[in-house]
């Protein structure tokens, strides 16, 4: 269960992190989790639903994590001056160790899609290309 919390979270951070310069720093209070879909940029965009994750009990450190891959609690990421510490690019570059992990689309791949696919608590996620990744809107030919 332990394994299954670490891959769901590792899945989860890894979507939220190369999307979450949504998340704000007001003046009054620390940064909070998105209440809205992200959108992740990228050749073929994906979606993901914040919410979603949370109300399935997972906790942020089973996907935020340091540069030392060690859980990050709630508290210590609403003490961050900003977000772009959570955002997976700030490691996950062409400078990081493992060369299989360098490109956003694999550490997409390797964390949310396994994770998606092994579950979490007896709940699979979807996993197939088009539940996360945006259709492309079709361009009206004229004439049509």
């Amino acid at each position: 269960m332990k394994k299954r919390m670490l891959i769901a979270g590792s899945m989860v951070a890894a979507a939220l992190t190369l999307g979450l310069g949504a998340l704000t720093v007001s003046a009054e209070g620390p940064l909070q989790a998105p209440d809205r879909e992200l959108t992740i940029a990228g050749k073929k965009p994906a979606h993901f639903n914040h919410s979603t994750h949370l109300k399935l009990g997972l906790d942020c450190g089973v996907c935020h994590h340091d540069d030392q891959h060690q859980p990050l609690t709630a508290a210590a990421i609403a003490a961050l001056p900003d977000a772009k510490g959570l955002t997976c690019v700030s490691c996950h570059n062409s400078t990081f160790g493992n060369k299989e992990l360098q490109q956003p689309k694999e550490v997409f791949h390797a964390r949310c899609k396994e994770c998606h696919k092994a579950g979490y608590e007896g709940k699979t996620g979807p996993s197939g290309c088009l539940d996360c990744h945006l259709k492309q809107q079709k361009k009206a030919v004229e004439g049509c």
